[in-house]
């Protein structure tokens, strides 16, 4: 059997992100100093002679390879830790579009229902392979990239898939381009229109899969991508993948 392949982005300060990370260090040095507070021990003390280190941590919720919840789509919704965890492993159908142009995916609707059909019951997952990935870190990673339209989602949902990926930036289309259709024609269906289908019909998004060059060409996956447990809308998630078929 194949080995698992990580599907994550890595996060790290100065990647590009519209909402910056921060990272702040306490290091060896420091850290040893920090423990020795209140009790009659010196740096010296300590195996050669430093501590352990901490990092504080400053992001969103939805940075790096992330799974959105109900919640982040409605206030009526429950949060990620609310999740049975049975929605985050199994097996992934997988569709490319590394082809059509514009800001969605355009597939073969027949073979789209035929693929989700045929694995229908088997499968949880859909996951979307549009070669964004190949730009994370780049400024157009984050406003140039292919959203998936709500009715690929709701075939999904009609067949019982419960968590939809992408590895673009959001499963929706740039909210560049989507605004300014609504300005142009005020409707309002044109706003996010994947993430307001899960206030009717709630249902799991991971978005920012990465590093999958060699699986653009398989049909479907093994996949784990565990949530962290917070009681917010969305986690980050350590992705890894196989390949079945």
């Amino acid at each position: 059997m194949k080995p698992f392949t990580c599907i994550s982005t890595a996060l790290y300060p100065g990647n590009g992100e519209p909402i910056s990370i921060q990272v702040d260090t306490l290091d060896h040095v420091a850290g040893v100093a920090h423990l020795c507070r209140g009790f009659d021990i010196t740096p010296e003390d300590w195996p050669d002679g430093y501590g352990i280190s901490n990092e504080i941590v400053t992001l969103s919720t939805h940075q790096g390879t992330h799974i959105d919840a109900p919640l982040h789509y409605s206030p009526d919704g429950f949060d990620i830790a609310a999740a049975d965890i049975d929605n985050f492993m199994g097996q992934a159908v997988i569709f490319t579009d590394r082809i059509s142009s514009g800001h969605e995916v355009e597939l073969d609707w027949r073979e789209y229902l035929a693929r989700l059909d045929r694995y229908a019951g088997q499968a949880r997952a859909v996951f979307f392979i549009t070669g964004a990935y190949e730009r994370y870190g780049e400024s157009s990673y984050f406003t140039e990239f292919k959203g998936v339209p709500a009715p690929y989602v709701e075939a999904a949902l009609d067949r019982g898939y419960t968590l939809i990926g992408t590895d673009a930036f959001s499963l929706d289309p740039p909210f560049a381009v989507m605004s300014r259709e609504f300005v142009a024609t005020r409707d309002r269906s044109v706003l996010w229109p994947a993430h307001v289908l899960g206030r009717q019909r709630p249902y799991f998004q991971i978005e920012r899969l990465a590093n999958l060059k060699d699986f653009e060409a398989a049909r479907l996956v093994e996949f784990i991508a565990l949530p962290i447990k917070l009681h917010c809308g969305a986690a980050w998630a350590r992705a890894v993948a196989r390949i079945i078929e």
